[in-house]
């Protein structure tokens, strides 16, 4: 029922996307002492798509042949942040863990925002409901 309301459709997409966020950026902080790892990030969310989601299923390629390379299936969401050569550790590590922390600092305030405009939609519609 909800889900057809375009505010909270939004708002529950980008808490999801804040949601998936900070597990990849977990897995950063956790790998911070791990050789040669690269920190990883999600794609921003561009709410232009969010509105013109259409609900189709996402073509994925498959091998219909024994002798087909099979594809390596990632998630298309996750991408591997650039390493730049001033902030590796000399095992290889590119994790600052300052920056990691910011991340998830901006995520967690973006989450209460959307929250919050969740809830006063909610409440809205409580109130319309009530009084009709």
């Amino acid at each position: 029922m909800f889900d057809k309301i375009d505010v909270l459709a939004m708002a529950t997409k980008k808490m999801d996307w804040l949601a998936e966020r900070q597990e990849v950026l977990a897995e950063n902080i956790a790998n911070s002492d791990t050789p040669k790892y690269t920190p990883r990030d999600l794609k921003p969310l561009d709410f232009k798509s969010v509105l013109q989601e259409t609900g189709q299923p996402a073509v994925l390629p498959v091998a219909t042949n024994p002798r087909h390379i099979v594809p390596q299936m990632t998630d298309p969401n996750v991408v591997q942040t650039e390493k730049k050569a001033y902030e590796s550790s000399p095992d290889g590590n590119a994790v600052v863990l300052e920056e990691q922390m910011s991340k998830v600092g901006e995520d967690r305030a973006a989450y209460e925002v959307a929250s919050t405009l969740f809830q006063k939609q909610v409440s809205l519609l409580k109130l319309v409901t009530i009084e009709h």
